[in-house]
């Protein structure tokens, strides 16, 4: 499999043009500013930090509402 994470132009998540670009936290997804601004808000509301579940393959669904994280 081709690591893209340099090359893509858009946000896995959202599609939006990646003019910053970082890695999920819980996916291998590369994600756009606002979408790690989401996962942030995430991790805030999870024990530890959400240390668990770094890399666990799916975004948790702790806050209500959310509904651009897939």
């Amino acid at each position: 499999m081709e690591n893209t994470f340099l090359t893509q132009t858009e946000c896995d998540r959202c599609k939006s043009h990646l003019r910053i670009r970082t890695m999920s936290w819980f996916t291998t997804d590369t994600i756009c500013g606002t979408c790690h601004d989401l996962e942030n808000e995430i991790r805030i509301h999870l024990p530890n930090g959400g240390r668990e579940h770094e890399g666990c393959g799916f975004v948790p669904n702790v806050l209500p509402g959310l509904t651009r994280i897939k």
